[in-house]
């Protein structure tokens, strides 16, 4: 009989283990955000970075023409300047000296020229009667033709001279802005381009020098759009284009250097800013996207938890282009869907999502109650 009860027990308590060991695993409940699959145009783009620089031809740094002494100079750095408006004057006496010397050379050579005609007209003259000599009348005629020649250099080095006198004062060859002025009243200039007066920059329209990654070369081509932006002007963007790209590759560096030119109306985009661009590759139009925290990476692929009647299930997704705010979904979710955007390592499969606890209404206060009011009223005395 004992021994018939022992058996049952055991029995029984293998039943109870295999049914616990067919019983499937409780699914894990989170609390987690969620967020909608949406559609939206993403933008593929490359980011480079470079230094702002005037365009070529349009930064110039302006020398005298002549040597002398600076008198005065008109401008200072932050100036505009119109092309052909003077921005500094040198000492003008020397230079009208100069022009009285040639202008006085040039009489001188007059001169000469009319007694050197005068003396070939004597000497033809006098072979013609046979007096002179043919001898003295080809050395009158080279006496000639030097006074002429001497003449022509006294006008040349007259018009020199007065060339001089006008480039006394200093013009500037564009219109701009003056970006360094770099002489002052009373400095000596030596009229070469060693010693510039100022430098001058047009800066309605600037570019930008920046360097693309030769991977990158294939897929970046001239008058493609850019976005700037830079630190020093942090909530401005300004729009630019793809100008020239360099032909070769900087063995160094591995890059190309790229040209974009940026409209710059307002002149806010200084000479010599580091900005950054980004060129605008392709454009991806109405793709599905999801928040980035939404993505699974691991052992076992690419995936989102799509969420449906409060289960969370994981969902094997191909993943295209990728954006700071959002990720492009190939394939796996379709617009609408619901997605897990936190606490999405380490579920599992499934796994149930807590539905949230509804708000408490607020506790009204109590009042007080006539009763207790009266209680604490204290009798009137007598009188």
């Amino acid at each position: 009989m004992v021994s018939w009860l022992i058996a049952g027990l055991a029995s029984a308590g293998c039943r109870k283990a295999a049914e616990e060991d067919t019983k499937p695993p409780e699914l894990p409940t989170i609390t987690a955000d969620t967020a909608k699959v949406t559609r939206r145009t993403l933008i593929d783009d490359l980011i480079v970075r470079g230094t702002v620089s005037a365009i070529p031809n349009e930064d110039v740094k302006v020398s005298a023409l002549v040597a002398g002494r600076v008198n005065s100079v008109t401008v200072a750095e932050g100036d505009t300047v119109r092309q052909g408006q003077v921005i500094a004057e040198l000492e003008r006496q020397p230079l009208l000296d100069q022009r009285r010397q040639a202008a006085a050379a040039v009489e001188q050579a007059k001169a000469q020229l009319e007694n050197a005609r005068l003396n070939l007209q004597r000497n033809e003259q006098l072979f013609q009667r046979g007096i002179a000599a043919g001898k003295e009348v080809e050395d009158a005629r080279t006496a000639v033709a030097a006074a002429q020649s001497a003449l022509e250099q006294a006008n040349a080095s007259l018009n020199t001279a007065e060339r001089n006198v006008e480039r006394a004062a200093v013009r500037s060859p564009i219109a701009g802005q003056i970006v360094k002025r770099m002489v002052s009243v009373g400095e000596q200039v030596d009229g070469t381009a060693a010693q510039p007066i100022a430098e001058i920059a047009n800066l309605d329209r600037v570019e930008l020098a920046a360097n693309v990654p030769a991977e990158y070369l294939s897929r970046v081509a001239l008058n493609m759009k850019a976005t700037i932006t830079t630190d020093a002007l942090p909530k401005r963007t300004f729009d630019g284009t793809v100008i020239a790209i360099a032909p070769a590759v900087d063995a160094t560096t591995n890059a190309a250097l790229t040209r974009i030119r940026i409209a710059n109306a307002n002149r806010q985009l200084k000479v010599g800013v580091f900005a950054e661009a980004r060129i605008a590759l392709a454009e991806h139009a109405n793709a599905l996207v999801v928040p980035p925290p939404a993505l699974v990476r691991d052992a076992n692929g690419t995936a989102v938890y799509v969420v449906m009647n409060d289960l969370a299930q994981r969902t094997d997704v191909q993943v295209g282009l990728e954006k700071p705010d959002a990720f492009e979904i190939l394939s796996g979710v379709k617009e609408g869907d619901t997605v897990l955007t936190s606490s999405v390592y380490g579920l599992g499969e499934k796994a149930k999502l807590a539905k949230p606890e509804p708000e408490k209404p607020a506790k009204e206060e109590e009042k007080p109650a006539k009763d207790d009011k009266v209680k604490d009223e204290k009798p009137e005395k007598p009188r």
